[in-house]
């Protein structure tokens, strides 16, 4: 619930001390947080349990600090996931280019939390005349908050001709391009494109595969990667141009623009395949038998309706991805 008139500051500012008690706040520096942050408090019934902070961008950067307290007592049932839910949805509203959160370093349930939905660590702090220091974390690239992000889709979706300039050879480059960034990370040393019969597109690499969480019921989570934005790509002016000339706005793009696509990721500690139709996940996530080695495979049919029914020849892509800054080998077939 916003914060909006004395009870609810004063419910804000109770939880806030609870969690933060190296840092208290009076009534009077709340009242002014209000005026310059967005301030929301969880209740269950008529009980506080939480409180979050969004702060805008500070006119130096597109930067949103998205921040979710959780009485300790009520952790692990929902809360803190509802109010980083709704402040990062106010992190859009903001025009955010990255999020940031700040967690005391000692509330160690609020770090895992952090990281298990796609914070890491850029930065530690220390007030004036305290001892515990503050940890800035940065989301990374994709929120971790749910495996699919509906309206992101239905937005491209809507702008189907904008997103689709470059057709399927551009949406192909998208795809390379996540092998390739896996190379320069040292972690893959051989890319395979394959143009299949049936009018998809397979790109292969030999990496780590996409990275995967656990939950405490040890239930797997891939890495939203297909149908959640990238945050450092889509709607970002300065994102990386790919050899086509056009801007990288990321897998979901491609994902929402084909007809279906199948994620398949192999890893040391298990193997999956997830199927997409139009941009959204198409029954669970399966578990597959293991082969013997790790990496990514991304196959994927472009929508006819958007694309049309032409696909690349195997010459412009070679020639195409020629323009990759990039020395890792990359092989060309047809199936």
């Amino acid at each position: 619930m916003p914060v909006d008139g004395d009870a609810l500051v004063e419910d804000w500012r109770e939880v806030h001390n609870a969690i933060i008690p190296t840092a208290p706040l009076s009534t009077d520096e709340v009242r002014e947080r209000v005026q310059r942050n967005h301030l929301d408090v969880a209740y269950l019934g008529d009980t506080a349990v939480g409180c979050s902070t969004v702060r805008p961008p500070d006119g130096e950067t597109d930067t949103v600090t998205v921040i979710a307290r959780i009485l300790p007592e009520y952790r692990r049932r929902g809360f803190g996931e509802q109010l980083y839910r709704r402040g990062l949805a106010k992190a859009d509203e903001l025009g955010a280019t990255a999020v940031e959160t700040v967690i005391l370093a000692t509330n160690e349930e609020g770090v895992y939390f952090a990281q298990r939905h796609g914070f890491v660590e850029t930065e530690r702090y220390v007030l004036d005349g305290d001892t515990i220091p503050f940890l800035t974390m940065r989301l990374s690239t994709h929120s971790w908050l749910s495996s699919t992000d509906t309206e992101h889709v239905a937005a491209i979706q809507r702008e189907a001709s904008r997103y689709a300039e470059g057709g399927v050879l551009h949406a192909a480059l998208e795809v390379i391009a996540y092998a390739l960034d896996e190379a320069r990370e040292g972690t893959t040393d051989h890319v395979r494109v394959i143009l299949h019969d049936d009018g998809s597109v397979s790109v292969e690499d030999n990496g780590r595969g996409t990275a995967v969480r656990f939950d405490a019921a040890g239930v797997p989570m891939v890495k939203p990667i297909m149908a959640t934005k990238d945050l450092r790509f889509f709607e970002v002016a300065d994102s990386p141009v790919l050899p086509d000339g056009r801007r990288r706005s990321g897998m979901s793009v491609v994902c929402a623009l084909s007809e279906w696509v199948e994620h398949t990721n192999r890893r040391t500690e298990g193997s999956w395949t997830q199927r997409y139709e139009h941009g959204l996940p198409r029954g669970p996530l399966t578990k597959v038998d293991a082969s013997g080695s790790t990496g990514t495979t991304i196959r994927f049919r472009p929508d006819p309706a958007v694309h049309g029914t032409e696909q690349p020849t195997l010459e412009a892509l070679a020639e195409a991805c020629s323009g990759f800054d990039a020395t890792t080998p990359i092989d060309f077939l047809r199936d």
